[in-house]
Parts: C-alpha cells; sequence; structure tokens
C-alpha cells in the first residue's frame, strides 16, 4: 500500500513538473469589429454629433456590477454585423447608469433593468427602447 502511495505521489510530482510550451503567435491578425463609441462624451455632445450627421443616437446604458452589460461589451459589441450596423447608422453612446447623464437619464425614463438599450433622436426624444441582453441577431433588428 505504501508503494502505491508512493508512486503516486512521485507521478502527481512529475505531473507538476511538465514543460510548459509557449503557444506561437499567427502570422495572421484578426482584426475584432469596433463600434466607434463616443468615448468619454456626454448626452449634449451625442444630441450635436446625431444633428450634423442626421443620424439618431444609440445608447447602451450599464452599470459595472451588471454581468449582462459585461457580456454585451465583450461578445455582442464586437460582433461584426453589429459593429457595421452601429457605426454606419448612428452615434453611439455608452453611458453608466449610476453616473453622469446616464443616471439622469435611467431617473427621467423610469429605467429599472441594466443593460438597457435606447434610440434617441438628436433631441433626446425616444424613438426605441429596449430592457435587457440581446444577443447579436436581437441587437442588429432592435437598429432596424
Amino acid at each position: 500500500m505504501k508503494k502505491i502511495i508512493l508512486a503516486l505521489l512521485i507521478l502527481g510530482g512529475f505531473a507538476a513538473c511538465k514543460s510548459k510550451t509557449k503557444a506561437t503567435a499567427s502570422s495572421t491578425t484578426v482584426q475584432t469589429p469596433s463600434i466607434a463609441w463616443l468615448g468619454d462624451a456626454n448626452l449634449k455632445q451625442a444630441k450635436t454629433q446625431a444633428t450634423a450627421s442626421g443620424k439618431p443616437i444609440f445608447v447602451d446604458i450599464g452599470t459595472e456590477w451588471c454581468g449582462y452589460c459585461k457580456k454585451m461589451k465583450k461578445s455582442i459589441f464586437t460582433n461584426s454585423a453589429v459593429a457595421s450596423a452601429m457605426n454606419a447608422g448612428f452615434v453611439p453612446l455608452s453611458l453608466d447608469g449610476e453616473r453622469g447623464d446616464g443616471r439622469s437619464l435611467v431617473a427621467k425614463l423610469g429605467i429599472t433593468g441594466f443593460p438597457t438599450q435606447l434610440i434617441l433622436d438628436a433631441k433626446g426624444n425616444v424613438l426605441k427602447k429596449n430592457v435587457g441582453y440581446l444577443d447579436a441577431s436581437e441587437l442588429v433588428v432592435f437598429l432596424k
């Protein structure tokens, strides 16, 4: 019995010391589609840009603690069809629902859940609203 335990410990030690190999970088780089978010812009700046461009404003309202908000940022907003539709037809703005203009919109519109997606005209009037997670195909439909 002691020999079996000793053999298992030795095998476990060898497994733990197994050499690690580095993955080599591929010579081709895959570019992740990117939405041209307004960065640190506020709603007033988005309205100005919407007026100048003739495009409506897409507003993504989330929070730091919202799991589905993070999932949309990581996997939905990087989808090529979503990024193409967003960049072609909207002034995209991402706001924190607990700070600044995001907090004001949440209070004004009575938003009770995150993520929330809004489409606003250049004056800030709500044209469309969705509360909750949307997958890529659902978001593309929402943008139409």
